[in-house]
């Protein structure tokens, strides 16, 4: 019966959502660090290159993903199954052209076409979580042992994208911190709901140990502490109590020679 359930959602839903691309990729090939057009935010380096990437949050289709309130329904997933859920876990890039037709204030890039202005990249930003929360119901909710088992970042944007570690998020610097809060705190209509959710600094973190941990990118914080959850608590749709867990991945760009 949940496996019906499971497969009758992906046909529903899952034929809406295009194939990754490189969510990085410049419009014009020029480094730029902050928002990115896909979503990412980008840091730079004293050579001008991007040194990293962190994604925009990737965020499950509640409307599946509410049948894991229930602890028990996880577990009893096959590999197979686990792994067809990211088919409603939606991106940044997927959701910009699904959005588009009905927020008219979301600008497209097309190929040729000038590079958006920072201002545009972020009313894309507000307008893509808009619409990602009220029209695909897709939310920050996730049930942390998927997140520990499948690896989400890989298959949704590619190979070089990753979960962040513990070691990456010690080796950012205050100012790092800092600007990952600038960036994410400039926007208009921060703290209106549901547009916050696509601001969270809490984001899942690869702890050493291997385990699941809370990375917090605030600045002058704990960067990195346990989660909330833990046991057969982590098989459960994690909500947090309106403060929930986002997923953004990494990628390390080496500079070119």
């Amino acid at each position: 019966m949940r496996r019906g359930f499971l497969v009758s959602a992906f046909v529903l839903l899952a034929g809406c959502v295009e194939s990754p691309r490189d969510p990085g990729q410049p419009q014009d090939g020029a480094f730029r660090p902050g928002l990115q057009y896909a979503g990412a935010i980008a840091l730079g380096n004293a050579g001008g290159q991007a040194s990293l990437e962190l994604s925009a949050p990737l965020f499950p289709d509640a409307r599946v993903f509410q049948q894991f309130q229930d602890g028990s329904v996880y577990p009893s997933l096959s590999g197979a199954d686990r792994d067809a859920l990211l088919d409603v876990v939606y991106t940044f890039e997927e959701l910009v052209p699904l959005c588009a037709p009905t927020h008219p204030a979301i600008k497209q890039q097309g190929p040729g076409d000038p590079p958006l202005t920072q201002a545009e990249i972020a009313t894309n930003y507000d307008e893509v979580a808009r619409c990602a929360y009220e029209d695909y119901g897709a939310k920050p909710y996730w049930v942390p042992q998927h997140v520990s088992d499948v690896d989400v970042c890989a298959s949704k944007l590619g190979a070089d994208w990753r979960m962040p570690t513990e070691a990456d998020v010690a080796a950012f610097e205050e100012s790092d911190f800092a600007f990952f809060q600038s960036t994410l705190a400039a926007q208009p209509d921060l703290n209106s709901f549901p547009i916050h959710f696509y601001y969270s600094l809490d984001i899942y973190v690869r702890a050493g140990d291997g385990e699941l941990a809370l990375g917090n990118l605030a600045p002058e914080t704990d960067h990195v502490v346990p989660l909330p959850v833990s046991g057969a608590a982590m098989n459960e749709l994690y909500l947090g109590n309106g403060k929930p867990i986002g997923l953004r991945c990494l990628r390390v760009i080496s500079p070119a020679p």
